[in-house]
């Protein structure tokens, strides 16, 4: 990626003004393309949470797909919320959905010394009050505090039309794609944030090895793949 979006980098000043210049210049680019409304919702939702870790491309991206899969059968389900920028994105976009929201809101747990060296634990801690008030104005939002998959037990009779992991951690990728493939509808799309990382990349190739869905790589630090 040309521009290093972690929490640690975008907190000092040239982190933030680095993050500030991209979004900006991706803003200008989405607006020339999209309607007004989408463009008014992705600048609130990155207005609220500066420092922004997502380029806006990849926050569109999310509700875009988001929105395209409301006529699938199933719940809609986020593993890795941080501070809930996406997660208002896909309440935008659901309609009557029901969303599943996952998090430790105490950070990253575990890493991996020789897949996840990028990051480190308890990085992305966030504040579940703060994200429960956020969100509260939508219907149908669930939101899950703990470490996931073990936090997924009121949803395995559940089917899932769209999911979006944002966990980092090569386990905490394979956890989640071991929970959610088998429960995707036929359809269903699930979508990944830093694909770029080699725990998550090397997660996804793993478990999709053999599998007839193909990881398709999106422009930026995401992935994603359409349940056969």
């Amino acid at each position: 990626m040309f521009l290093r979006l972690d929490e640690r980098y975008c907190n000092t000043w040239l982190g933030r003004v680095a993050n500030r210049l991209a979004s900006t210049w991706e803003m200008r680019v989405i607006g020339y393309y999209h309607d007004k409304n989408t463009v008014k919702l992705m600048k609130q939702i990155i207005k609220e949470d500066r420092p922004f870790l997502l380029l806006p491309s990849e926050l569109l991206m999310i509700h875009s797909l988001s929105k395209s899969q409301t006529m699938v059968p199933g719940d809609y389900a986020e593993v890795g919320v941080f501070k809930g920028a996406t997660a208002k994105a896909i309440c935008e976009s659901k309609k009557k959905k029901h969303l599943h929201l996952f998090d430790t809101f105490e950070g990253l747990p575990r890493t991996s010394k020789n897949l996840d060296r990028r990051y480190k634990r308890r990085m992305f801690r966030s504040n579940y009050d703060r994200v429960k008030k956020k969100l509260s104005k939508y219907k149908n939002v669930h939101l899950y505090k703990g470490l996931f998959p073990g936090t997924g037990i009121p949803v395995e009779d559940k089917k899932f039309a769209f999911v979006h992991l944002d966990v980092d951690l090569y386990e905490s990728t394979r956890d989640s794609l071991d929970f959610f493939y088998p429960r995707m509808s036929k359809g269903g799309i699930l979508i990944s944030h830093d694909y770029h990382a080699d725990g998550v990349k090397k997660a996804f190739n793993e478990f999709f090895r053999g599998r007839p869905e193909k990881v398709i790589p999106l422009p930026v630090s995401q992935c994603m793949i359409t349940k056969r």
